[in-house]
């Protein structure tokens, strides 16, 4: 896990329901899934950490599911800030 509060922006796709982290910006990277419908991705040259999408994230918000991250991050701040 990193240490501290993290810097990140972040997107939500609400057709697909995935909230997108991104907390670095890289010309290519990749995807490894650690856990169900958490996908890290990691820059192709450091294979730093970038970024991390979060599938049926409002659902998951919803039911009170825990949500993996190797961040620190409040995730249910962010939902409730995303329209209805």
């Amino acid at each position: 896990m990193l240490s501290g509060n993290a810097n990140f922006t972040y997107e939500y796709n609400s057709a697909l329901d995935i909230l997108y982290l991104m907390l670095d910006k890289t010309e290519e990277s990749y995807g490894h899934e650690d856990d169900y419908g958490v996908v890290l991705n990691y820059d192709y040259a450091t294979k730093k950490l970038v970024g991390i999408d979060i599938w049926d994230f409002k659902e998951r918000i919803q039911k009170d599911k825990q949500i993996p991250s190797p961040i620190e991050v409040d995730l249910k701040s962010i939902y409730s800030s995303l329209p209805k």
